[in-house]
């Protein structure tokens, strides 16, 4: 069994560097180039598609869709953790507090958690549920596509490779990148980390 996990395109707030968690950002025209690309350049015959809620993600998944004639199924656990109070901000917007918070969290996701946001266990454990819930649907010769957001796809590699959950936030995972999941014999493989190949 394989998983294509498919970061979204470029948005206006990634360029810009603002946290976008929850929030329902649309794709740049950058974004929607990307889209495109990966349609074009996509090589696999995936049996699914499954598509976080979040406007990025539908709007970066719709090119790949039509061209291969699958219609993506919409899941909540992929979407984006939330950044609370932190979202729509630049650190160059935060205040002094802020930032000194906001610094920590980089420094330790885990034990530190933005202010009304996401807990990263919180977070751990729906995509568990979503790595889970792939082996129960799918056959074992079966391929899915999942987009969704960078934050889930850090978390999802850190699992299916039992690191420890503070891995998840020194793994780089661009726009429109794609990072590949075999599973085989009870176990995950890792086999493609944070591909751009298909943009260039």
């Amino acid at each position: 069994m394989k998983l294509i996990w498919i970061r979204h395109g470029e948005t206006l707030w990634n360029r810009e560097y603002r946290l976008q968690g929850l929030s329902d950002v649309a794709l740049s025209e950058t974004g929607l180039m990307q889209a495109q690309k990966l349609a074009e350049g996509f090589s696999d015959k995936p049996d699914q598609i499954y598509v976080s809620p979040l406007q990025r993600a539908q709007s970066f998944v719709a090119p790949l869709a039509t061209r291969l004639g699958l219609q993506p199924q919409l899941c909540s656990k992929l979407r984006e953790m939330s950044f609370g109070r932190w979202e729509g901000l630049t650190y160059a917007e935060m205040d002094e507090a802020m930032q000194q918070h906001f610094e920590a969290w980089c420094n330790d996701p885990v034990t530190t958690c933005p202010p009304e946001g996401e807990p990263a266990d919180v977070l751990a454990k729906r995509v568990s549920n979503v790595l889970a819930s792939m082996v129960e649907r799918l056959a074992e010769d079966e391929t899915a596509v999942i987009v969704t957001h960078g934050g889930v796809i850090r978390v999802a590699v850190t699992l299916a490779m039992q690191m420890p959950p503070l891995a998840a936030g020194r793994i780089q995972i661009d726009t429109a990148s794609m990072t590949t999941l075999h599973y085989y014999n009870g176990c995950w493989y890792l086999v493609k980390l944070n591909d751009t190949s298909h943009l260039t």
